[in-house]
Formats: structure tokens, C-alpha cells, sequence
């Protein structure tokens, strides 16, 4: 009977890691698949840090200016998740939101190195139905690892957004993965509270890549996947996605095996049949 593979994540506030080990041949479709779990993982989990940082700072900046204090153009307020390395500044004229990271890596909350920009160019009013933001990445680092693309978040409603990525590229040390998505998020709990640490969000929908090994894969949520900002250490503390790639391998992780949506560090996958829990890091 073949075992699964280790898989060695990344990123600590990414989708995949595990202890799995696999007799498979480094070309094989079940290798493929665990490549692109890795990858869709690493890119994935960045482009929902990316959001977090503006849905948290653009609740600050906005909620300070509903609240009386002039909007003005310069530096702001900071929300909690950003790190004392990072500066947030609002363009009132051109409606352009900034969280700068600095040139030198700033290493954030989450235990990341992060360094250069975020920029939000708001269009219509903030969070009004149909009202739009594009996020883009400038000069922008995370563990030394260039990241390029534009996020498009369209107002759905008052906790609820569509999310589509464009264009994003990933260079890692071992090749470049490439990644678009379209998602749904919606903010489920603590819309309505000044902190953000009882924030929670599920997501929907579907994403596809190439792999920095230059293999192009899918990936579906089959069940919403839900973030608590709480557990840092864990993206996802609920749902299931399935990734496949061309080669016809499918793999399936589902991220609460136990049935308790826990801060823990559990996972279970599956592939070629056969599931095994695994401990993320």
C-alpha cells in the first residue's frame, strides 16, 4: 500500500502542510497534484492576508471618519493586525488607501516578513452596493518572495464582497507560480464590533493556476471554507476544496476533520482513495 508524501508548506497562515509520505515518483500525477495544492495554498493564503489587511484598515479609516474626524490626506490610525513596522495613509482627493510595509522586511503579526505596498483605489462609496475597490501590489515582498497582481473587490452588500484576482505571480526560489481567482466572502461575525479579532469570514468559489513546475491545475470549493482572524496559526478552520490537475490526479482537503471548527492545526486529505489526517504547520 502507497503512503502519502510529507508536504512541506510554506507559509504558517497558508492552506496545506502536513506529514504525508508517498512512493510515488517525483513526475507523477499524484506528486503534480501535491505541488499544486502547495502552490494554490501559498498564493492563496497571501491574497486573503492581502484582503485582511485592507478589510481591517479600511474599517479603521472609515469608521474614524464617520465618526467626526476630518478626512484628510496623510497618515491614519492604524488597525490592530498591522504591524508597528507598517504606516497606513488616505488620499482623500484621489480616494487611494495605502498600507506601506516599508523597503526593509517588517515582520508582521502573523510571524511573516512582508515589505512594500498595498494600494486600494476606491470607486463610489465605501462598501455601498455595487461600489468597487482594485487592490494592487506594489514592489511587494513576502518572505522574500516577489508577489504582482490586482485584486478587484466589488460591495455585495454590507458584509459581503465578490472577489476577483487577476494576473497573480508568485517567484519562489524553485520557480514562478501564476494564480487567478474568483471568490465570494462574507464576513459572518463581528461586522458590527470595534475589534477584529472576533472577525470571521466564509469564502466561496473557484480558483486556477500553473504550478512553478509549470503544471495547471483547478481548484473548487465544495463546501464554504471559513477564517477566524483569532487563529493566526490556521487559514481555515471549516471546509472542503478539491484541486486537480491536467494530468487527471484530484486531491481533497477538508479542514475540519474533528467537526469542531478548533484553533487546532488539523487537517485531513485525500487522494487516490485513501485519507489521511495531517498536522498543518
Amino acid at each position: 500500500m502507497k503512503n502519502l508524501r510529507v508536504m512541506q508548506f510554506l507559509l504558517a497562515l497558508t492552506l496545506l502542510v502536513g506529514a504525508i509520505g508517498c512512493k510515488e515518483t517525483a513526475t507523477s500525477p499524484v506528486e503534480e497534484s501535491i505541488e499544486s495544492s502547495q502552490d494554490n495554498a501559498l498564493a492563496d493564503g497571501e491574497f486573503t492576508s492581502v484582503f485582511s489587511f485592507f478589510d481591517a484598515q479600511s474599517e479603521t479609516t472609515f469608521q474614524s471618519n464617520m465618526k467626526g474626524s476630518p478626512t484628510i490626506q496623510g497618515f491614519e490610525k492604524k488597525s490592530e493586525i498591522l504591524p508597528d513596522c507598517a504606516t497606513a495613509s488616505w488620499d482623500s482627493a484621489a480616494r487611494i488607501l495605502t498600507i506601506d510595509f516599508g523597503s526593509q522586511n517588517c515582520v508582521c503579526k502573523d510571524g511573516l516578513s512582508r515589505r512594500g505596498k498595498i494600494t486600494a483605489q476606491f470607486s463610489g462609496k465605501y462598501k455601498e452596493i455595487n461600489s468597487s475597490v482594485k487592490i494592487s501590489l506594489e514592489n511587494y515582498f513576502v518572505q522574500d518572495m516577489k508577489v504582482t497582481g490586482s485584486k478587484t473587490v466589488t460591495f455585495l452588500g454590507i458584509a459581503k464582497v465578490n472577489i476577483a484576482v487577476e494576473n497573480a505571480t508568485i517567484a519562489t526560489p524553485t520557480g514562478t507560480i501564476s494564480w487567478n481567482s474568483n471568490r465570494t466572502i462574507e464576513k459572518t461575525k463581528g461586522v458590527l464590533t470595534a475589534t477584529v479579532w472576533d472577525d470571521e469570514y466564509v469564502v466561496a468559489g473557484s480558483a486556477s493556476g500553473v504550478n512553478r513546475k509549470g503544471v495547471a491545475y483547478t481548484v473548487t470549493i465544495d463546501t464554504p471554507l471559513k477564517k477566524k482572524v483569532l487563529c493566526l496559526a490556521k487559514d481555515f478552520v471549516s471546509g472542503i476544496l478539491t484541486i486537480q490537475n491536467d494530468k487527471g490526479a484530484t486531491l481533497s482537503i477538508n479542514y475540519d476533520p474533528l467537526g469542531t471548527e478548533a484553533c487546532n492545526k488539523l487537517a485531513s486529505v485525500t487522494i487516490n482513495g485513501k485519507t489521511q489526517t495531517i498536522t498543518l504547520r
